[in-house]
């Protein structure tokens, strides 16, 4: 239990400075000692920096998850809006500051690609396959299509966050994007051809 506590210690201290300074700008020394523990018990706790870096990435995409969970079952009135609504509390939670840093500046190049996208699947399955199935028990897509469609999707959120990222103009970039990923979502609540 104590080794648990640690290492759930240890991550949120990593979180922190990692979201404010990035991942070259931070050492273990630095996060052992936010977490008041010493830097044996960091690399007990974990193999090395970077699979610190990732508990932290996966304690962000988890408050991610609650975080639009919560959001969108507070405000849809339909369960096919979801797709619309949970889109737009998606982008929320990425604007944080934690979210914007580990997962869309640091996170693919510290993980790497394949890692990275690995990582994140966990939203496209419980909050994107989630919203799509609503459509397609409405008759809206075919469920067949479900999977693919859940990547299509969320890649195209995806691109719109990495846009919104490396922005000069962060604001004008999510307004763009928010605008062209609702639109995209909301040409799937149309009856198939």
């Amino acid at each position: 239990m104590e080794s648990s506590v640690t290492r759930i210690r240890i991550t949120d201290a990593a979180l922190k400075l990692f979201a404010s300074r990035g991942f070259a700008s931070v050492s273990v020394d630095e996060v052992a000692a936010a977490a008041g523990v010493t830097k044996g018990a960091v690399y007990y706790s974990f193999k090395d920096k970077r699979d610190l870096f990732r508990s932290a990435c996966v304690r962000v995409l988890d408050m991610i998850r609650h975080e639009v969970e919560a959001a969108t079952m507070g405000e849809v009135q339909h369960s096919v809006d979801e797709i619309v609504t949970g889109g737009a509390r998606l982008f929320d939670a990425y604007e944080h500051p934690a979210a914007r840093q580990l997962l869309l500046i640091d996170g693919p190049a510290v993980l790497g690609l394949a890692e990275w996208t690995e990582m994140q699947e966990v939203l496209r399955i419980d909050l994107g396959e989630h919203a799509l199935g609503h459509l397609a028990d409405a008759g809206l897509i075919d469920r067949a299509v479900l999977p693919m469609l859940s990547h299509l999707l969320f890649g195209a959120f995806t691109q719109g966050v990495l846009q919104i990222a490396g922005a000069a103009d962060p604001q004008a970039a999510g307004a763009a994007a928010r605008e062209a990923y609702r639109r995209l979502a909301a040409g799937l609540m149309t009856p198939m051809l």
